[in-house]
């Protein structure tokens, strides 16, 4: 090709694209603005007017079957009517239709508003322990924001918890805090919404109480007399008296502020021989909402100790002692001090983990003793003088006995059978008394093949001793004989005794008989 025909081709291309740059670059006035943009229909529905401001004439598109446009175009000025048909849905419908003049454009949102309802589908009434609840409420409603309000002091004790949309029903949920207070309390919830509203009304009970400024109520002295205290209650309660106690009066004053009638209570008493004490328990719907503890105080108080928390526990369980977790010291009551008999023993499959029994010669009428499933190690009676029958079993972890001076003349821990359980743990048994003529810790359980220890018993501290039984053997199910015990101690003086008949001695041929 030429350099001719080149030149040509190129100028002809430049003044083609100069002819279109000139027709991009023209400029479009056109405008148009409504009045409103958005129209807003009641349920009812109904015609809506926008006014149209337009460069040129204007003309409508959309289509929608709840609503339309009465007119298809017009003029700048001119008024867009809209028509909204009445609501069947009960949802908000939106739709849009936008009006064009030239190439200007506005849209127009169109918004149905259902006709909304709020119907409350629990119980207008709900009532609540003091206990800290949970509240839920079940709506038909279609209001999109629910907007909770409390009468009183309601909000500061019912809180929103939260909406959920369940199975086509609204559940709104409420903490109720615990009422911790004597006076019972009730608000009113509204609920209301899009020109709706539901009411519930919620009611909370009382704390109920009983209480008291004097838990303890001290007269000092053996006399015969009489203890008045006060206690504050919002509810009707009853209480039981020991024997030694009599109700001499009993007023009700005035409810206070704070829901709570004082009631003044007065129990007189006898004369008595040594302290005595009452837990007294006020109770109000089966429950013990109180316990005052009454105590007439011996000023002259017999004071000892006893040195296992477990077993101070369970004589003032009996009532013969006052005693606390934190001190040895006991302080001795009536029951203790008449008391014949006494019994520390459970009747659970464990034992009662009582480790050393002393102290109890502090119970000056005590004549018979039962001791029976306890973890005891120790075992000192050495002045229970009045002490007459001792009853022991199951004291598998026995150590040592000490009787010392202890009118107790049979000491045995045999339960008799082969399935009995006539084991000790420890590995050796040393008892001591001036006063046993028989001992007998023998034993043919089954058991005593697995879990019997004992490998030494100790009697040369009884000098009375006239029969001993220690024969502690069995035999398993090959007809073997089986026994622990290894070595049976006894005195120069029981030796004698025995070589000369006055001692009968029962033991397994596989212990060794050991003079002291």
């Amino acid at each position: 090709m030429n350099m001719k025909k080149i030149l040509s081709l190129s100028i002809a291309a430049a003044l083609v694209f100069a002819a279109c740059g000139e027709e991009e670059i023209q400029v479009d006035n056109s405008s148009v603005s409504l009045s409103a943009e958005t129209v807003v229909a009641a349920p009812e529905g109904g015609i809506y007017d926008i006014v149209v401001t337009s460069d040129s004439d204007w003309r409508v598109s959309g289509f929608c079957e709840w609503a339309r446009p009465l007119a298809e175009s017009g003029k700048s000025g001119e008024t867009l009517k809209i028509e909204v048909d009445p609501s069947n849905s009960r949802e908000i419908l939106t739709t849009e239709f936008k009006v064009f003049s030239g190439s200007a454009v506005k849209t127009v949102e169109v918004r149905s508003n259902p006709s909304f309802i709020l119907d409350l589908l629990t119980e207008n009434e709900v009532e609540f322990s003091s206990a800290e609840a949970s509240l839920s409420i079940k709506l038909d409603t279609n209001v999109p924001e629910i907007e909770p309000a409390f009468s009183g002091t309601g909000s500061e004790w019912v809180e929103f918890a939260g909406r959920q949309e369940v199975f086509g029903k609204t559940m709104l949920s409420f903490n109720v805090k615990a009422n911790e207070t004597y006076v019972g309390r009730e608000t009113e919830l509204t609920l209301s919404g899009e020109g709706k509203s539901a009411s519930v009304k919620i009611s909370q009970a009382q704390l109920d109480a009983i209480i008291t400024d004097t838990p303890k109520v001290v007269h000092t002295g053996l006399d015969a007399s009489s203890v008045t205290f006060d206690v504050r209650a919002n509810v009707d309660f009853e209480f039981e008296l020991p024997s030694w106690l009599t109700l001499e009066s009993r007023e009700a004053g005035t409810k206070g502020e704070d829901g709570l009638t004082t009631h003044t209570i007065t129990l007189s008493f006898g004369e008595n021989a040594a302290s005595r004490v009452a837990d007294l328990n006020f109770i109000s719907g089966g429950k013990i909402l109180l316990q005052v503890t009454v105590k007439q105080q011996n000023p002259n108080a017999v004071l000892f100790n006893i040195t296992d928390m477990v077993l101070r526990q369970e004589l003032v369980k009996k009532g013969w002692i006052l005693a606390s977790d934190s001190s040895t010291e006991c302080e001795l009551l009536e029951p203790g001090m008449t008391g014949t008999s006494l019994e520390i023993s459970t009747s659970s499959w464990s034992k009662l983990n009582v480790k050393v029994i002393d102290g109890l010669d502090n119970f000056p009428a005590l004549e018979t003793l039962t001791l029976k499933k306890l973890n005891a190690e120790t075992l000192n009676l050495d002045k229970c003088v009045k002490l007459k029958t001792l009853t022991v079993s199951e004291l598998n972890k026995l150590k040592e006995v000490v009787l010392g001076n202890c009118p107790v003349t049979v000491f045995s821990t045999y339960l008799g059978g082969r399935y009995s359980y006539d084991y000790f743990e420890a590995p050796s048994l040393t008892i001591s008394s001036e006063n046993l003529t028989e001992v007998n810790v023998s034993s043919e359980s089954y058991y005593i093949s697995y879990y019997d220890n004992c490998t030494e018993i100790d009697v040369a501290g009884c000098p009375k001793l006239a029969i001993l039984k220690a024969k502690r053997e069995t035999t398993d199910w090959y007809g073997d004989v089986i026994c622990h015990l290894e070595k049976l101690y006894i005195s120069k003086d029981q030796k004698a005794a025995f070589d000369a008949g006055t001692l009968t001695l029962e033991k397994s041929e596989k212990a060794e008989l050991v003079v002291r």
